[in-house]
């Protein structure tokens, strides 16, 4: 079988990576932004394709550490939306609070959504997207070691969350 050309390569690698990119970016930004994520996500990593690890792991984790850069520059423009917003307009008091609409979720999105944002991006990625904890350290420029604080304290959390709605469960 003749080796496949750079634009071969890539292309056969966006579409087994991208649905897992969307679904990660689905996880981590608005529904709006998703497409922006997933597009500047590959568009970066073809760009740097020569640069790009050959084997499937570390290629895997390479973009999806792009793709976390990306969310953090969505998350910074975001705050600096919400500061411009504050200097320009007084703070509304009156708007409603979405948290209890989260809880009422029974999925598996909703719980995560309740982590801080460090350690529900460490669980997705490596219970959800599938990623070792060495590559998801990879991708989020952390150690393994901090990584692997992140997925404890995430565990804990969710014992206790989970403990919490089995209680009230059993309590109605």
């Amino acid at each position: 079988m003749p080796e496949q050309s750079a634009a071969g390569e890539f292309e056969s690698f966006f579409v087994a990576t991208a649905p897992q990119v969307r679904r990660y970016a689905h996880r981590m930004v608005d529904a709006a932004s998703v497409d922006d994520i997933v597009s500047e996500t590959f568009t970066l990593v073809w760009q740097r394709w020569v640069d790009v690890p050959t084997e499937e792991a570390p290629r895997r984790a390479w973009t999806f550490r792009v793709a976390h850069h990306r969310v953090q520059h969505w998350y910074e423009a975001k705050q600096r939306d919400v500061r411009l917003n504050r200097r320009l307009a007084p703070v509304r008091t009156d708007v409603a609070d979405h948290a209890a609409d989260v809880t009422d979720e029974a999925d598996v999105a909703a719980v995560l959504a309740l982590l801080p944002p460090a350690e529900r991006e460490a669980m997705w990625l490596v219970v959800c997207v599938g990623l070792t904890p060495k590559d998801a350290a990879f991708v989020l420029d952390c150690s393994a070691s901090a990584l692997t604080t992140r997925l404890s304290r995430a565990r804990q959390r969710l014992t206790v969350i989970l403990a919490d709605r089995v209680a009230q469960e059993v309590n109605r």
